[in-house]
């Protein structure tokens, strides 16, 4: 039987680092930004795997936009209603246990979000990677909602630490390449 555990422990954080960094095939780390809730993924007492939720991303992209029909300064005030399924990372190849787990995750996150946020959780987003179809995501009935365009040819400037100008000389428009696909769930 699949089941979700919420990471509270060390030891639990440790695993969950562990799987990502070895198993997640394109995106293979554990830093995130912003809110954040995490679970191991258990087949009986054997953890298979982890799947995480946060901050929603901003600046919202285009589709984003386009999809929940709001404008750039009202998607600020739905920010706190819409998660980003930032990492799903399985070590073990299960089949069918994708649309088991995002099931039992939209059933446990909107619950863990308003008790550890005080929010209501009323969006999954994701992205999924170049290369990858994001088949788990169809199956579970996510939407597709359009892709991104893509990555700079260069690693991205620091919106934190850089000026306004010093991120003017730096910024570069996105190639098209490492493209991903935005995937909605409306819970």
């Amino acid at each position: 039987m699949i089941v979700l555990k919420l990471i509270n422990t060390k030891e639990d954080y440790a695993i969950a680092k562990q799987i990502v960094e070895q198993y997640h095939s394109y995106v293979p780390t554990f830093n995130s930004v912003g809110r954040r809730i995490d679970w191991l993924i258990y087949n009986n007492d054997e953890v298979i795997g982890m799947i995480g939720i946060g901050s929603a991303t901003y600046p919202p992209c285009k589709d984003v936009l386009k999809y929940l029909q709001v404008s750039k300064e009202e998607y600020k005030t739905l920010f706190n209603n819409i998660a980003n399924n930032w990492r799903f990372c399985m070590k073990t190849n299960i089949p069918n246990a994708g649309t088991q787990i995002l099931k039992q995750l939209r059933k446990v996150a909107p619950i863990e979000w308003k008790t550890k946020y005080g929010d209501d959780l009323k969006y999954l987003m994701t992205f999924v990677g170049g290369g990858h179809n994001g088949a788990v995501y169809k199956a579970d009935n996510w939407s597709i909602i359009g892709e991104t365009s893509g990555l700079p040819s260069h690693k991205s400037v620091s919106m934190k630490w850089d000026d306004n100008s010093a991120i003017k000389t730096k910024f570069v428009k996105p190639t098209g390449e490492n493209k991903k696909i935005i995937f909605f769930k409306e819970l």
